[in-house]
């Protein structure tokens, strides 16, 4: 077999290949041992067809459907070679076969960009450096009472802050129950400050279990209609269980309650323990991500686009499959095009770097990968190993080493200057986000 690349435009090569008849006999023969399984011929058994009579009888046909298997492996076999990356299927072109001659064809792939990387060492950055202080303390503390907190039954009247349990039925102005409008068991909290359901919730205050209230809110009527009136929703509500939440106070008591330490300062050490272990995992990972972004920066190039649609159109059936309401595709696509783009070029960048730089993944690499999950994450390695049977995670688990691994490269080769970062830095980057 003999074969030539040769390229055409930004992102395409086309591909020549010559298979002399010498080359094609085992792949004919494949095909007609495939067909001798289940042809049926008078005066013979199922699969028991001579060969020879197989040929004589259907063997321009099988020919045929040789030639397009023997194309595709081909094809296979000369990205393999010529370590092209396909982002589209190829396109067929000049398929020739001659008994004589053999098989002649020509292939246009569309390719990933052949990148060359030429500054990736000594890449500025900054990490930001979080300092735990003892108002992250005191939050997750709290945090510690609200899940430590227990639910208990008043017998009083509902005041604000309080949890009830009630079934509700939509009435008409006359108070006629609206069929299909029965809601039971709907559980809420009365709150009078800054909430969705504030003007439903104020008017229960004052009830007790097994009261009946009609509850007067503005329809939700959201047309644009000139025609529109200030209609009113009415609402019979039954009270079935009015409950308040009580936290645990915050004293050593609530430590022991746990089950793991004897006194609140125990349990305030490790809470900051845990804190400052997650901001490191956090920082690290803002570092990692300045990083990919300064290497993409000195390092620009350009996509074919079928490459970054392939990618969206992933992106768009997970979406589908995840989402129990409708959405629109388009926007959807606009909005995550530069993330895709973004790890579209990374994923690309990092093989190339790996290449040249000759990385390759050690089993101890991976035991020390395995050894930072447990310890981010707080469990066992033995859970950590248990999760990675099944073939995907396995797979997922390779990738992630791998990244790991040209992560340090790059960050061990980078020139890090550390920046002290505040809770109000962190509180305005996550408004920004928001915007």
């Amino acid at each position: 077999m003999e074969s030539k690349v040769t390229k055409k435009g930004n992102f395409e090569k086309v591909v020549e290949v010559d298979v002399p008849e010498a080359e094609l006999a085992p792949h004919f023969d494949s095909i007609y041992k495939k067909y001798q399984k289940n042809v049926k011929l008078q005066g013979f058994r199922k699969g028991k067809v001579p060969l020879s009579l197989i040929k004589k009888l259907y063997g321009d046909a099988m020919k045929g459907e040789a030639i397009e298997e023997v194309v595709q492996s081909v094809l296979r076999e000369v990205r393999d070679q010529e370590n092209l990356r396909l982002v589209a299927p190829a396109k067929l072109e000049d398929i020739n076969y001659d008994p004589e001659k053999g098989l002649h064809f020509k292939a246009v792939c569309e390719v990933a960009p052949d990148i060359e990387l030429k500054n990736y060492r000594g890449l500025s950055v900054e990490r930001e450096v979080y300092e735990v202080d003892d108002q992250d303390v005191s939050d997750a503390l709290n945090d510690v009472r609200e899940q430590m907190a227990v639910m208990q039954p008043v017998e009083t009247a509902a005041e604000d802050g309080h949890f009830v349990l009630a079934d509700l039925q939509q009435v008409d102005a006359t108070g006629v129950p609206i069929i299909g409008k029965k809601f039971k068991d709907r559980y809420f909290q009365i709150v009078t400050n800054n909430s969705n359901n504030k003007d439903f919730t104020e008017q229960l205050i004052g009830a007790k279990p097994g009261d009946k209230r009609r509850i007067e809110l503005d329809s939700n009527d959201n047309s644009n209609s000139p025609n529109k009136e200030n209609k009113k929703d009415y609402f019979e509500v039954r009270i079935k269980e009015i409950k308040s939440k009580q936290v645990p106070e915050l004293d050593d008591g609530l430590a022991k309650d746990t089950g793991k330490f004897e006194s609140l300062d125990e349990l305030k050490t490790d809470l900051r323990s845990k804190l400052t272990k997650q901001a490191q995992v956090n920082a690290r990972s803002r570092l990692r991500r300045s990083i990919i972004d300064e290497v993409l920066k000195k390092n620009s190039f350009d996509l074919p686009e079928s490459m970054i649609n392939n990618y969206l159109d992933v992106f768009v059936e997970n979406a589908k499959k995840e989402s129990k309401e409708p959405f629109d595709e388009e926007e959807l696509r606009n909005h995550y095009r530069p993330t895709a783009v973004w790890n579209l070029k990374w994923e690309l960048v990092k093989d190339k770097l790996r290449e040249a730089e000759n990385l390759s993944v050690s089993d101890e690499d991976k035991d020390v990968f395995i050894s930072r999950l447990a310890e981010e994450r707080d469990i066992e390695e033995k859970q950590v190993r248990k999760s990675l049977k099944d073939k995907r995670a396995q797979r997922q688990f390779e990738e992630d080493v791998i990244e790991d691994k040209v992560l340090n490269y790059l960050e061990v080769n980078a020139k890090i200057k550390d920046k002290k970062i505040t809770r109000k830095d962190i509180e305005k980057a996550q408004k920004l986000a928001v915007k």
